[in-house]
């Protein structure tokens, strides 16, 4: 694996424009803001955005992936990326407004986050995605803390005590409605491989 190289002064610049255009790009594809974010394996699944001016001039943008929700608070080329995988959803809630939508996303660990003036078509159908992830990672969580719970019981030990022997062992009968079948002669199927120790 070759590490990246301290680019030049060109390179930067004009990374940086092309950055910006990205970022004040009117295009409704928000596809270039979010594809840097995204890991090899993961695909797009689902995007909500913020209506447009007046109510937002550099839209916030809630992407639901393949492996994670993503939620990118921007401020021109300015971005502040809060994600959550799958496994850590605790609750989704949606609140419909009359002209847009707000989306509301809590952790496992405490963590809230909401994204306000979304487009509501746009906001219902990730709610609905993630209504689905959400009853799957309870599940999940749940099964786990049953796991967890059963191998904590099965290595506990009580008060380390053995039970003591019988002091008369019991001597094992043969019940006389069970004919005796000698099987002393196991084993000579090589002799005899019809007779198969009967």
């Amino acid at each position: 694996m070759q590490l990246a190289q301290q680019p030049s002064h060109r390179q930067e610049f004009t990374e940086d424009k092309r950055r910006i255009l990205v970022a004040v790009s009117p295009a409704p594809d928000k596809y270039a803001l979010v594809q840097p974010y995204l890991m090899q394996y993961e695909e797009p699944v689902a995007i909500a955005v913020q209506r447009q001016f007046p109510f937002s001039v550099f839209s916030d943008i809630v992407l639901l992936s393949t492996h994670r929700l993503m939620i990118f608070k921007r401020f021109f080329s300015k971005i502040d990326m809060f994600d959550v995988n799958y496994v850590d959803f605790h609750n989704v809630t949606i609140k419909q407004g009359f002209f847009t939508s707000t989306l509301t996303i809590s952790t496992d660990d405490g963590r809230v986050c909401s994204v306000l003036r979304l487009i509501t078509n746009q906001a219902l159908n990730v709610y609905r995605l993630c209504q689905d992830i959400e009853t799957k990672a309870r599940m999940a969580r749940r099964q786990f803390q049953l796991e967890e719970n059963r191998s904590r019981t099965t290595t506990m030990q009580v008060n380390n005590l053995v039970a003591a022997p019988d002091s008369f062992p019991q001597t094992q009968r043969q019940d006389p409605l069970v004919p005796h079948r000698d099987i002393s002669s196991v084993g000579d199927e090589e002799r005899n491989p019809y007779r198969l120790g009967e």
